[in-house]
């Protein structure tokens, strides 16, 4: 039987001024897509006229202060210059943080955007322990409708179903409710072929006709060269070459949100990054092309998720793995990548095919 869920409320929180330095904002419980600047400021002249705010939400695991809700009042209260920050403080891990933020603002604050929802649900569905929630607990927790849940759920499935070996050890027909604080499992395979069973025959007998025309040339394979240049769905850019030439330098952003290098060799460590980018991830290991992908996509994932906010811009040299396009797509960021390889970038086109999104040679 699976443990209880961690939970979001607890009746030993406790109403203290916390050190705004010693709060930490980077562990993914950052609930809203975006901060909006015109928000905070608007709030920063509020709070020198003397408004009061409610207090902010975090949550203290004993080493670490994580804010779950507040994040526009942080920022104010950092504008006008201030040490401290009213707080209602929580016993609880970063996990619990999050698991708070996914649902924070859905019934005050500022208006929560579609971009909000969707980076709510997506937190949820993308975890090893919370994706097994049925799609209505995981809408309760989010303040969205289980459709919602269902349709980003679909979404996720269809991403990673052709290139993400984790998913091979969860159990599609599973599925997890809570009922009176007891966490039950659920096998949603008859529910499944019941009541679909006559709409799911014309949709397989249309997949295999659509799938009999498709020219492998055009869906499986293209062909890159030095120096070719693609843009991946609305906001990715696959560059084949140098990181140090001028045609990819053009692109990059004023700030860099993660700044990604999987080295080839011990000779390539750099010994500066760039100065705009604000977190770095350089990583390097012996194994080479036989180092397993799915811990690399681990490591990418966590770095992105506790490192940056959706839109903010990822730039990596070198693409060890073809999929971390779609990962990173799917973590809602901008994605900027060097590749010398053409085979490598070749297959980094192949493997972003599956999202069904744009792939156009600038």
């Amino acid at each position: 039987m699976p443990s209880p869920p961690p939970q979001s409320e607890s009746s030993e929180s406790s109403i203290q001024a916390v050190e705004i330095a010693k709060i930490r904002m980077d562990g993914g419980t950052q609930p809203r897509a975006k901060l909006f600047e015109e928000v905070v400021a608007d709030y920063a002249e509020d709070m020198k006229r003397g408004a009061k705010f409610p207090p902010v939400i975090i949550y203290y695991d004993g080493k670490e202060y994580w804010l779950a809700d507040g994040f526009h009042r942080v920022r104010a209260k950092e504008a006008i210059g201030r040490e401290e920050v009213t707080a209602e403080v929580h016993p609880g891990t970063q996990r619990d943080a999050v698991l708070h933020s996914v649902g924070a603002n859905a019934a005050h604050g500022l208006r929560r955007t579609n971009a909000d929802k969707r980076r709510a649900v997506n937190r949820l569905v993308r975890d090893h322990e919370w994706r097994k929630w049925s799609d209505r607990e995981i809408a309760r927790r989010c303040g969205v409708s289980h459709g919602f849940v269902g349709v980003i759920r679909a979404e996720l499935s269809g991403r990673y179903s052709q290139m993400d070996e984790s998913t091979k050890n969860v159990d599609p027909n599973t599925r997890m409710a809570i009922r009176g604080g007891t966490v039950y499992e659920i096998d949603t395979t008859g529910l499944r072929q019941g009541s679909q069973a006559d709409k799911k025959k014309p949709i397989r007998k249309r997949t295999k006709k659509k799938a009999a025309t498709t020219k492998p040339s055009e869906e499986q394979t293209r062909n890159v060269n030095q120096g070719d240049l693609w843009k991946l769905g609305k906001s990715h850019y696959l560059f084949c070459g140098d990181p140090s030439s001028k045609k990819f330098q053009g692109l990059l952003p004023r700030e860099i949100g993660l700044f990604m290098i999987f080295l080839e060799t011990l000779e390539d460590w750099p010994k500066t990054i760039p100065e705009n980018s604000m977190n770095a991830l350089l990583f390097y290991t012996s194994h080479g092309e036989d180092f397993h992908l799915e811990t690399i996509r681990v490591i990418t994932e966590n770095c992105v998720s506790g490192t940056t906010d959706a839109n903010d811009p990822v730039v990596m040299i070198n693409l060890i793995d073809p999929s971390l396009f779609v990962l990173i797509d799917v973590l809602e960021c901008p994605c900027y990548c060097a590749e010398p390889d053409p085979q490598r970038c070749s297959d980094a086109l192949t493997a972003w095919s599956v999202t069904k999104q744009p792939i156009r040679k600038v």
